[in-house]
């Protein structure tokens, strides 16, 4: 039996979707990213020299996110998919330092057995930054 991401139940295979990462991103808790992730998942997340690998590296890159910005949501403005590849255009809201903020950036995720092996996180890092009025969570340190 296989749970989306949204809701998980013990026992069962969590299971990526577009429709998850709705779910999971319009009240973000990073105890459910591992459920959905592959052992050896590989994340290349903006500003990064080097992707993270693993569950546990992929995962703290999502909880620096929303420790620094506890409001963070994103919201699905447009996904498509190419085999095992699927693209999803996000619009963040969050509250940063200088108050309320937006913007957009692309996920490109490759599933395997339906969790993530591989996620290419791309959106403006100057402009997060300025937006936030913080680092890049997920940078710092």
């Amino acid at each position: 039996m296989t749970t989306n991401i949204g809701s998980p139940t013990s026992g069962h295979k969590l299971t990526w979707s577009v429709e998850s990462f709705q779910a999971f991103w319009s009240n973000p808790n990073p105890e459910l990213v591992p459920g959905v992730l592959s052992d050896d998942v590989v994340g290349y997340w903006a500003g990064r020299d080097e992707p993270v690998r693993g569950r546990d590296d992929y995962t703290a890159c999502i909880a620096a996110l929303i420790a620094a910005l506890p409001d963070v949501r994103l919201d699905v403005a447009e996904h498509a998919h190419d085999g095992e590849f699927t693209f999803v255009r996000w619009i963040m809201h969050a509250t940063g330092r200088s108050g309320p903020f937006e913007m957009t950036g692309i996920d490109r995720i490759r599933l395997r057995d339906g969790q993530v092996a591989e996620n290419v996180i791309v959106f403006d890092t100057n402009a997060f930054e300025h937006r936030a009025g913080i680092a890049v969570p997920w940078l710092v340190g």
